[in-house]
């Protein structure tokens, strides 16, 4: 079978009904690398392959959950970000995302949701706000958004959450902490202390909290149908109709996921570059953690990385590869060019920090070394 005749068989809709204004999508494999990979392959195929008769793609609501596992942000660095030898040693999977955000950790007392969509449809706080509809109704709870990316009840955070948006789709996939295994959080992760300062607490697992403290009854099964429900409504359905997916699932042989399969689980992905002998910058915005690491050699920046916890992971790896253009003098000047005139849709702020920061940072430096 081709490629287009594979991809046409997986992926693309007839005509629908004006019933069916929406897909479900569950998993019922729980290792984080199949259903990353299988989320992925639903990002990057929404939109793609189309007879000339079928209606566009629905939107999509994907829900699943994993065997115990440290997820990082694709920015992150996963040496500062959670300790190692007791995720190793303890036998707990370790993944890179292809998503922004910071480094959370899972087990079977989590849920995880997935949005996808048309760019056009994407929309954050709404599906925010669906979340926090279904499950405020089965705890008997205030849920409601906080802060960039956080959904709490009673000021702790039970979700969080992160982003990615390509020129045919939209992703939006966060966790719901129902009776996640708390001591797990303070022994893997590791934050930095700028981060739990910022939340006035002493660890990861103070300032969150598990849903089972005011349903004990709640379960992976009895949340998934209760966010089909909300978000159905929303679509004008009164329950839609769910797809299971597994390993045997025709989308998941084809090349596209067995390429995303094989980065997650390749380790020069999940370590990534380590910047040991870097001159190391640092800075928490409002927008998330900034670490600028520079290698240099005889006064001239050979390499730069960019580690952040910002959800638009997309962003910061642009930021790098810029500031990778071309060799850089460790000047205040050279950094101040470089940066200048350059644009990124929806981000412009988040630049002009950045700059405003590095170069005043670098400046300073300057200043105080001709003055010793």
């Amino acid at each position: 079978m081709g490629a287009l005749a594979f991809f046409r068989r997986c992926f693309s809709r007839g005509p629908y009904t004006s019933e069916k204004r929406l897909r479900v999508l569950i998993s019922d494999e729980e290792d984080i690398y199949f259903n990353l990979a299988l989320e992925n392959t639903l990002l990057k195929s929404f939109g793609m392959v189309k007879d000339k008769d079928a209606a566009p793609d629905l939107p999509l609501l994907f829900l699943w959950r994993n065997t115990p596992c440290v997820i990082v942000g694709c920015n992150q660095n996963i040496w500062s970000e959670c300790n190692l030898e007791r995720v190793k040693r303890d036998g707990v999977k370790i993944v890179r995302r292809f998503t922004g955000g910071g480094a959370v950790y899972q087990d079977l007392g989590n849920t995880c949701f997935t949005f996808i969509s048309p760019v056009s449809d994407y929309n954050f706080e709404r599906n925010s706000n669906l979340i926090c509809a279904a499950v405020g109704k089965l705890i008997g709870q205030l849920c409601e958004p906080s802060g960039r990316n956080d959904l709490c009840v009673n000021g702790l955070k039970f979700s969080g959450a992160a982003f990615k948006v390509l020129p045919n789709a939209a992703l939006h996939h966060g966790t719901l902490l129902l009776d996640v295994n708390q001591g797990s959080l303070d022994k893997y992760l590791t934050p930095d202390k700028s981060k739990l300062e910022k939340h006035n607490v002493k660890s990861v697992g103070a300032r969150v909290t598990n849903l089972s403290a005011f349903n004990p009854d709640i379960s992976h099964e009895i949340v998934c149908n209760a966010i089909i429900e909300e978000v159905s409504a929303f679509y004008g359905e009164v329950m839609s109709d769910v797809e299971h997916l597994n390993a045997s699932s025709p989308c998941c042989s084809s090349d596209g996921f067995k390429q995303l399969y094989n980065k997650l689980t390749d380790e020069k992905w999940i370590y990534g570059e380590l910047a040991s002998g870097f001159k190391s910058l640092k800075k928490r915005f409002d927008f998330g953690s900034v670490e600028i690491c520079f290698d240099i050699r005889d006064g001239v920046v050979a390499k730069v990385l960019i580690f952040s916890d910002c959800m638009n992971g997309d962003f910061i790896a642009w930021v790098e590869n810029r500031l990778n253009q071309a060799p850089l003098k460790f000047r205040a000047a050279e950094f101040s060019r470089a940066l200048e005139r350059l644009e990124y849709d929806g981000a412009d702020f988040m630049l002009a920090a950045i700059k405003e920061w590095l170069v005043g940072t670098l400046l300073e430096e300057e200043k105080s070394a001709e003055n010793s």
